[in-house]
């Protein structure tokens, strides 16, 4: 994984509150690093460590939205989805992790229960702010054997829900190829933002939609 260099000197450009600024030369983003989950098997037993890099422990984890299906629980402590699953029908869980510092990172990612992840996208750069911008790149990762019509779309959305699009991207992504460092560097007004990037991919020969994100939240610009 690519690890990216944090100056010092950037601190006296963030609020103390956009920011982790630590006296470390490199850390990586604060990020969820597994790519999936396993395919569940009905009646055996399922236990997945969930693995987060980056930001201050310890993380406190949740699941958002749609449970997990039936006989699996969750440890918020740990980050661990466990038990015996009553069915082998695949699914999929958005999990959130939180992490230590004030206030807190956050970040949020769609965890596909598959042999590979078909569609995965990745901080490069995580978002930050830097007086009145919002800056950062991602990355999109191809894990399938069929090339995917991808569209990467970069939002940030204010408290007032009003959205700003920070980048659009649309390419052919070969079997097993990751994008480009797709970067984003924007103006924006005063406020407080989320910045979420999604990936949607399509295989049209299989009639197969693929999707993922990553969200970051509580970025300030004053």
């Amino acid at each position: 994984m690519r690890r990216w260099l944090f100056l010092v000197a950037l601190c006296s450009l963030v609020p103390l509150q956009d920011a982790v600024c630590q006296t470390d030369t490199e850390k990586p983003p604060f990020q969820i690093v597994t790519p999936n989950l396993p395919l569940p098997v009905a009646g055996q037993r399922y236990y997945v460590p969930i693995k987060a890099v980056g930001g201050q422990r310890p993380y406190q984890w949740s699941i958002q939205g749609t449970p997990l299906p039936a006989g699996l629980t969750f440890d918020a402590d740990q980050g661990i989805i466990s038990g015996r699953p009553t069915s082998n029908q695949p699914f999929s869980v958005v999990v959130q992790v939180m992490d230590s510092s004030q206030p807190p990172l956050i970040v949020t990612k769609l965890l596909p229960a598959a042999t590979t992840a078909p569609l995965t996208v990745s901080w490069t750069a995580r978002p930050q702010v830097s007086q009145t911008n919002i800056a950062g790149a991602v990355r999109v990762s191809n894990g399938s054997k069929e090339t995917i019509d991808t569209t990467i779309i970069v939002v940030a959305v204010n408290e007032l829900g009003k959205a700003f699009a920070l980048r659009y991207e649309r390419l052919d992504l070969p079997p097993g190829a990751d994008s480009p460092d797709l970067k984003f560097d924007n103006d924006l007004p005063t406020g407080r933002y989320s910045v979420h990037v999604d990936a949607v991919g399509e295989v049209a020969a299989k009639n197969a939609i693929y999707r993922d994100r990553r969200q970051v939240d509580g970025l300030v610009i004053q």
